[in-house]
């Protein structure tokens, strides 16, 4: 009676070896096929105002960066010379924060084969200041010209500051 459990015992393991080695297989070739796209984070334009709630954009041509300039006050210094030819532009943005400064990071962004997608944290307050500063915090990202859908994956974690 013993013989039959220990024998449906090792194949029900065998089993559940043979499903884990092929989910870790599926795993590994979903992994494989995400090719990392190199970026460039571009240096913040002085005295730019965004919304103060938290949004993405993305500009893939010269129309749709003077249309997005053209949402924004007057006054916007610095602004980044871009060739639409060759880049397309992602504008991260967290928002207006009356207790930072917060610190954006781009911690990867990658070619998934039907979209691009851009893992960011939002970490913050930052090293805990001797008074809050208040301030637009965003980042302005550059990545090869792509004409694929691009998702955000945000993620936010609160600095070392018991200040909130």
């Amino acid at each position: 009676m013993q013989r039959p459990m220990r024998r449906n015992q090792r194949q029900n393991t065998l089993k559940r070896m043979a499903l884990a080695l092929l989910i870790g297989l599926v795993g590994a070739s979903a992994a494989a096929d995400e090719a990392k796209i190199d970026f460039k984070l571009l240096p913040p334009p002085r005295n730019i105002r965004l919304s103060d709630g938290h949004s993405n954009t993305v500009i893939r041509s010269t129309l749709e960066w003077i249309d997005w300039l053209g949402n924004l006050p007057e006054g916007v210094e610095n602004l980044p010379t871009i060739d639409f030819n060759r880049y397309t532009l992602l504008v991260i943005n967290a928002g207006y924060k009356t207790n930072g400064p917060f610190e954006i990071k781009i911690g990867s962004i990658t070619d998934t084969g039907n979209e691009v997608r851009v893992r960011v944290s939002v970490i913050g307050p930052a090293p805990c200041p001797p008074a809050p500063e208040a301030g637009q915090y965003f980042a302005m990202v550059v990545i090869a010209q792509t004409d694929k859908p691009i998702q955000f994956d945000m993620s936010s974690s609160g600095g070392n500051c018991p200040r909130r």
